[in-house]
């Protein structure tokens, strides 16, 4: 026989059960009482069915419609209901007590059925008694002994008997006032679902009901069907009970939840309306439909058009405008030459346009300096009914005119760009006032400020280098060598590259001085400048101009092809022809040409991205090549120009700044120097 390892601890099988001495834990539920758990035991009060109760009162936030298990929620609900009046008892004052109400809640009996008892004298006819013969003491004590009513203190002769249901239901009712908790976007999902719910819902980083409306509005229709263990059921009852709650919540379930959106796309194309010539100047302001059919709306109902506002000029215009919408037209006519200033200008017009219209119900051209008042706080606190936060076309139902709530510096510019579209329109003669100004005032918002953290470091840098040799090579690496390169060298702006040709491009040769590429482009406010390119950079571009030159043989006009070019066709698109078919239609971009501004973002966003992934094992923060974007370059290349010894005035001219004290923000000599000053001066701390 084989001795144990270590005498004296001879292994023996472990006995079934507990052990000895251990006690149970009862986990306590932390799930707050709301109005469903109160209507789901209401049902019962009354004698409805069970299953049916719970299925419609409890079953979105249950993980079991076993009987059994509904049977014991339903007794714990009871229990934990009386347990919380008894606390909420324990403050009341001794006449306002409601013992009374918990006591005709205790009772341990199956919900009684409703009966409808017979009036006294009903009773008396019936049983053929004399009512001479009896005293109507006696009456009452054999009317009660027939109908059980023996355990009643006292009933006077004609009153009408309480049913013991109602009271009970009454009883519950008031405190349901009392007790029952509102859900709030910041509860925990552990407030409102049972726990394996809860853990379904965690391993998706779910925490909060605010997190589980967001996530569904991100993912749409089937965004359960990412979520382990969680049916079509159960998301079904869920968003059901978060669009009854939403206005408590602040926060609205996208329309996309309900069906796919390629259905809910040729769904709403079909009933798109046609804007004809007529209505120009609606195609014009709003390209969406939504948009441009609440415009209609407007311009064909009197009192929102604003030909009768209050502040109109009674004079002509020289906007030739008739009415607000195409006097705010022709007012954004004339930032065609800028389409970026009048994208930013359109959607706060539209904004503020709507907001009147559904809000104030009046037009622009009556709106006053309280208005103005009433708007600076709505978007302080925009509410949820007017945020939608997935992307949506303006043709979708569930389009909305804000995406998230604004931050203090985008409230700030929406102010600023509707003071300037009430400037112009007093400055054409269409109004005669701008309420805006006087609000402008006592602005009390953060300045905005240049964050030059938001560039790369040397050490960063190379990471990004080490990235883009990684790359397969191909076309798509020549690209991006090109667009990382000639940022980083220049500073040029986003838009600048975008805009950038070959015949922007001449050969420069000064005295004393090697032979140089220019680049020119117009920037802001319409500024042209020269931009001197590393030889470097010309030969990138030269390569990745050269891939397309075979393919451009039929060209006429071979320097009007862009620095930075598309490497494919666009993506074909869709649309309804004729008779209701799908077709496709004639592709915006072929092979070769000019990348767009957001092409270009989103080529860089995309290599910051895969470039993070890799950052820690090279001792960095990858957050920051998360956040980082086209607008770090321009950032490094100034500052790295102050660095290496360019002097600022030459810095500001090759960044395009309109003046040098915007360049002074990336130099760190005049804080450099306070630091040396005030170490030099003569200790005056004790030791």
């Amino acid at each position: 026989m084989r001795a144990p390892l270590f005498y004296g601890t001879l292994l023996t099988r472990r006995k079934a059960g507990r052990p000895k001495g251990s006690k149970a834990q009862v986990v306590q539920d932390a799930r707050a009482l709301g109005i469903h758990h109160f209507a789901f035991v209401r049902s019962s009060l009354l004698g409805l069915d069970l299953a049916e109760s719970f299925d419609r009162y409890l079953a979105w936030s249950e993980s079991t419609t076993d009987l059994r298990y509904v049977q014991n929620r339903r007794e714990a609900l009871l229990k934990r209901i009386i347990e919380a009046g008894r606390q909420h008892d324990a403050t009341l004052a001794s006449h306002s007590k409601i013992t009374h109400l918990l006591d005709l809640l205790r009772s341990d009996a199956a919900p009684p059925k409703a009966v409808t008892l017979p009036s006294l004298d009903e009773w008396i006819t019936s049983e053929g008694m004399d009512p001479d013969g009896w005293s109507e003491a006696e009456l009452l004590a054999e009317y009660k002994a027939a109908f059980g009513l023996d355990n009643v203190d006292a009933i006077e002769a004609g009153s009408e008997f309480k049913d013991p249901v109602a009271e009970r239901v009454r009883a519950l009712n008031y405190l349901e006032t009392v007790l029952s908790v509102l859900p709030t976007a910041t509860d925990r999902l552990e407030s409102w679902f049972a726990r394996p719910v809860v853990k379904c819902l965690r391993n998706m980083g779910i925490i909060t009901l605010g997190d589980l409306v967001r996530f569904i509005n991100v993912y749409g229709h089937r965004w359960y069907s990412t979520i382990k263990g969680f049916g079509a059921q159960r998301a079904k009852q869920v968003v059901h009970w978060l669009i009854l709650e939403q206005d408590r919540l602040n926060l609205l379930v996208s329309a996309s939840v309900h069906e796919p959106k390629s259905k809910r796309e040729l769904r709403v194309g079909s009933l798109l309306p046609t804007v004809g010539q007529d209505s120009l100047a609606v195609r014009q302001f709003g390209a969406g439909t939504l948009m441009a059919s609440a415009m209609q709306h407007m311009q064909a109902t009197p009192a929102l058009a604003g030909g009768q506002g209050d502040f109109r000029s009674h004079m002509a215009n020289t906007l030739g405008a008739k009415n607000d919408l195409e006097a705010v037209s022709a007012w954004l006519s004339r930032y065609n030459e800028k389409p970026s200033t009048q994208r930013s200008y359109r959607k706060e017009a539209e904004r503020f346009l709507l907001w009147c219209a559904q809000e104030l119900k009046k037009p622009l051209s009556s709106v006053n300096s309280p208005d103005c008042q009433k708007y600076r706080e709505f978007l302080q606190a925009v509410p949820a009914t007017w945020m939608q936060r997935v992307p949506l076309k303006r043709t979708d139902p569930g389009w909305r005119a804000f995406r998230s709530q604004p931050s203090a510096a985008s409230q700030k510019q929406a102010l600023v760009i509707l003071q300037t579209l009430f400037g112009g329109l007093v400055d054409a003669g269409y109004l005669v006032a701008n309420p805006m100004r006087s609000l402008m005032k006592g602005f009390d918002l953060p300045a905005s400020k240049m964050d030059i953290r938001r560039s790369f470091t040397e050490a960063e840098w190379a990471h990004v280098l080490t990235c883009v040799d990684a790359q397969p090579v191909g076309p798509e690496r020549l690209r991006l060598k090109c667009i990382l390169e000639l940022l980083v060298t220049s500073g040029i702006r986003l838009d600048e590259l975008a805009k950038a040709r070959h015949k922007d491009l001449r050969i420069e040769a000064l005295p004393d001085l090697p032979e140089t590429w220019i680049l020119t482009v117009t920037g802001k406010r319409n500024k042209t400048r020269e931009v001197p390119l590393n030889p470097d950079v010309v030969k990138l571009l030269a390569l990745h101009g050269g891939e397309f030159l075979e393919e451009d043989k039929g060209a006429t006009d071979k320097d009007n092809l862009p620095l930075i070019r598309t490497l494919g066709a666009s993506v074909p698109q869709w649309k309804r022809g004729e008779g209701g078919e799908l077709v496709t239609i004639a592709r915006t971009e072929l092979a070769g040409s000019a990348l767009s501004a957001s092409g270009i973002y989103a080529v860089l966003k995309r290599f910051f991205k895969h470039a993070a992934k890799s950052a820690s094992q090279a001792g960095l923060d990858e957050k920051r090549f998360e956040k980082a974007s086209t607008h770090w370059m321009r950032h490094t290349f100034v500052r790295q120009a102050l660095v290496d010894g360019v002097p600022i005035e030459v810095a500001s001219e090759l960044a395009g700044h309109a003046s040098i004290d915007t360049t002074s923000i990336y130099s760190t000599q005049e804080l450099a120097r306070k630091i040396k000053a005030v170490r030099a001066m003569k200790r005056r701390v004790a030791a």
